[in-house]
């Protein structure tokens, strides 16, 4: 078992002993028992060692933020309660606006971000009146939360800076997107991170679909094919453009935190506003998309968003050559 001690009260990382999936173990020093011997909390177990110290450097600075129980857990728990004191009609509709928030299911209510949780709302296909209920439900989540202790106090505060406003796609184009000085910053770094930035801003991917995407994920003639994704129209094919391809291969990440902690910390080095962060790079495909004159059908279909108009809808085919021919003019 091999130790990496850091300073007093910072905790531990170790490899354990055997084969596993996630050796690296990160721990803290909690108190002592009455021998004298150390009591531990294990904050969780990791892939990398690198992977174990972020987790610890997080836990430090957050102790709550390691706390990774989901929004379905704190509903299962909630409903039960919920049940003893409502109507049946009142429980139905709650239920109706759980099952609209499907996405939020399985992410941690004590780390899940305001920009993320904005995200989702931008995402979500249903009137201001429906995301309006769907806010109720999560605000009694937070409430539930913080009774007993699942999340701090301040958290339930980001669900008042939430913009529930039906004209999104306005709004994406106009916040957030990287300007045309900073992409050409980001050509200029030259660096695995900034290959990574540009190949979303050049697909329209996902950070987390980036994540997810495997060798066998690409086909013979270039073209990604999205299995996973928050969304069923995320679930997509999408061709990759000149300039994607010259950026190829790229490093992979395990999982969205590890990416978001690398992205973070290129971010900061290189002088990038905190609010550029990874999801900008999707705002500013549409933008570039749109400014190109691409038609909104072909750019849904690129960056997977659904389509709600009819004409989207009815007898609409998109081809990959469509959709490559609207990407190389970025």
């Amino acid at each position: 078992m091999s130790k990496n001690r850091l300073g007093n009260g910072v905790g531990s990382v170790y490899r354990l002993s055997g084969k596993r999936k996630n050796p690296w173990a990160a721990r803290k020093t909690v108190g002592y028992k009455e021998n004298g011997q150390a009591k531990y909390k294990y904050i969780g177990y990791y892939r990398t060692k690198a992977d174990a110290m972020c987790a610890l450097m997080d836990y430090n600075k957050a102790p709550y933020s390691l706390n990774r129980e989901s929004f379905e857990y704190v509903y299962d728990r909630f409903i039960t309660n919920y049940k003893e004191h409502h109507s049946p009609k009142s429980v139905g509709n709650l239920d109706i606006a759980w099952r609209h928030i499907e996405p939020l299911h399985d992410k941690s209510i004590a780390t899940l971000s305001r920009r993320e949780l904005q995200e989702f709302f931008d995402d979500l296909q249903v009137t201001e009146q429906v995301k309006q209920k769907c806010r109720s439900v999560l605000r009694q989540l937070y409430d539930y939360a913080v009774r007993y202790d699942i999340i701090q106090p301040e958290r339930v505060a980001i669900l008042n800076y939430l913009d529930l406003s039906s004209n999104i796609e306005v709004r994406k184009l106009s916040r957030d997107r990287f300007s045309d000085e900073e992409i050409s910053r980001i050509i200029s770094l030259d660096d695995s991170m900034s290959h990574i930035v540009l190949f979303l801003i050049y697909t329209g991917l996902r950070a987390g679909e980036f994540c997810n995407l495997t060798e066998e994920d690409i086909d013979e003639n270039m073209v990604m094919h999205v299995r996973r994704s928050k969304t069923q129209a995320g679930i997509r094919e999408v061709p990759l453009s000149d300039k994607a391809l010259k950026l190829m291969p790229l490093p992979h990440f395990d999982s969205y935190d590890h990416m978001k902690y690398y992205y973070n910390e290129w971010r900061k080095k290189n002088g990038f506003d905190s609010n550029r962060t990874l999801h900008c790079t999707r705002y500013t495909t549409i933008s570039l998309l749109v400014s190109a004159g691409v038609d909104d059908r072909i750019i849904k279909a690129i960056v997977g968003h659904k389509g709600t108009d009819v004409t989207s809808k009815v007898y609409t085919k998109i081809t990959n050559e469509d959709k490559r021919k609207a990407l190389n003019k970025i």
